[in-house]
């Protein structure tokens, strides 16, 4: 009888150790990064500019910030000319001064507890 109740308690234990191996799902970055897009650059005046951005997805984690960076290479890296923002919207904007004689390069970026994502760059 006690080794019945044993092979029994066995059973269990494998099979909830299963359910839970098998209810566990690894996720990729892209499965869980936020995911941004530039919207618009409109120009004010001769040296400044408003840049719009927006959060296509969140992927289910609370963004812990958005924002912009720029400069006049074709990829402005994350940490150029950055402007930090902490937005509750999905659309977040900015008013950014830039030199009246310069081609500039703009991206948004969003970042949540795994990381951070960050558009492809519009002039």
């Amino acid at each position: 009888m006690m080794k019945n109740k044993n092979i029994r308690s066995v059973f269990i234990c494998l099979a909830l150790g299963g359910l839970l191996l098998w209810g566990c799902k690894k996720h990729t970055l892209n499965e869980v990064l936020p995911v941004v897009k530039m919207t618009s650059v409109v120009p004010l005046g001769t040296d400044s500019v408003i840049v719009n951005g927006t959060v296509i997805s969140d992927n289910g984690d609370v963004l812990a910030y958005e924002g912009f960076c720029y400069g006049t290479s074709p990829m402005p890296a994350i940490t150029q000319n950055q402007k930090l923002l902490h937005s509750d919207s999905t659309n977040f904007s900015a008013h950014l001064y830039v030199n009246k004689d310069s081609t500039y390069y703009f991206r948004c970026f969003a970042a949540n507890s795994f990381g951070y994502a960050i558009s492809s760059p519009i002039k």
